[in-house]
């Protein structure tokens, strides 16, 4: 991800868990003359392939998207 200021490469420097679909990602820019620190959230949104052994406790929506080739 690039920082919204600079458009530099970012880093993350630490993330938690919130859930077993969600991240909170600590980011810092990599250039030094602009150096912001932001926090992302990171979740799953869609299942495009479902798992070959699910967790009957995860709930991911079916993609409305047709993947097969």
């Amino acid at each position: 991800m690039k920082c919204p200021h600079c458009k530099s490469k970012t880093t993350i420097r630490t993330s938690e868990e919130l859930s077993p679909l969600t991240r909170k990602q600590y980011r810092q820019c990599t250039n030094i003359n602009c150096s912001h620190t932001f926090v992302v959230l990171q979740s799953v949104s869609v299942t495009i392939v479902p798992s070959a052994i699910p967790d009957p406790t995860v709930h991911i929506p079916l993609s409305s998207r047709n993947h097969a080739a």
